[in-house]
């Protein structure tokens, strides 16, 4: 799931950077339109500022698209019940109550998750005393809270690289509007020749804005959410060590 996330990744960075190759040629262009008029539709996809506003519009567009993609995901799969079944918790305790680790622990391997990777490294450790058990479940426990904050992370990512796409479109929107005015003809300024880098420079900055601001609050919200649900985890898991450790050192005692 990971390397798909950073396979999409590299295409957005990619076409950027085709746009970032292109345009001092393309500032040349003349952004056309004439006594054109364009719908906001066309303008919101770059067309009246010629082919750069185009993959500057499209790049921020397809990083929006992903963003609430992967929000969407997110509210699906980060949870807790999706990431540690309650049934998982009632079998695995009985087990351990139980006392039959062999058993808890080939249970941990056949239903891998959050839980039962920490509880399964704890196992793994029994013969080597409880403070190895401790922390080896502490490990474990931390690896996997980083899991879960790194499958966030691409909410992040696009947050930030939203609004850098709008002050890009921004400032190559600006740039390309005092071009033409630099070109006109015997210095004869029609607006419409400027209105193409304009409107690509502040519909830019919206739609940048647009990202950022929802992508910022979806990202905080999960990142709460994550700590709860390592919080809530971490308790359970802390009961099951704390048994094992008594388990782990009876053994050495004996």
């Amino acid at each position: 799931m990971n390397s798909q996330v950073w396979k999409k990744t590299a295409v957005i960075v990619a076409i950027f950077a085709v746009a970032a190759v292109l345009a001092p040629a393309l500032f040349a262009q003349d952004a056309g339109g004439g006594e054109e008029s364009y719908s906001l539709g066309a303008k919101l996809l770059g067309i009246p500022s010629g082919a750069l506003g185009i993959i500057t519009q499209l790049v921020i567009i397809l990083t929006s698209v992903f963003m609430f993609g992967w929000v969407i995901e997110c509210f699906v799969n980060v949870r807790r019940d999706k990431i540690v079944p309650p049934e998982v918790i009632g079998a695995l305790q009985n087990y351990i109550d139980e006392g039959d680790l062999e058993g808890a622990l080939q249970y941990c391997e056949s239903a891998p998750n959050y839980l039962t990777r920490t509880i399964g490294a704890a196992l793994n450790r029994v013969s080597f005393g409880a403070d190895s058990v401790k922390e080896a479940a502490g490990s474990m426990m931390d690896a996997e809270q980083g899991k879960i904050e790194f499958h966030i992370s691409p909410i992040a990512l696009c947050s930030s690289v939203g609004p850098l796409m709008g002050l890009f479109g921004t400032v190559t929107g600006m740039v390309q509007s005092f071009t033409q005015i630099e070109n006109a003809p015997g210095g004869q300024v029609n607006p419409k020749m400027v209105a193409g880098g304009i409107s690509l420079a502040l519909l830019s900055t919206v739609v940048g804005l647009c990202i950022a601001i929802p992508g910022l609050s979806f990202f905080w919200f999960f990142k709460n959410k994550v700590a709860n649900i390592g919080t809530s985890i971490g308790l359970v898991a802390d009961d099951m060590v704390e048994t094992i450790a008594a388990y782990a050192a009876q053994q050495q005692a004996a």
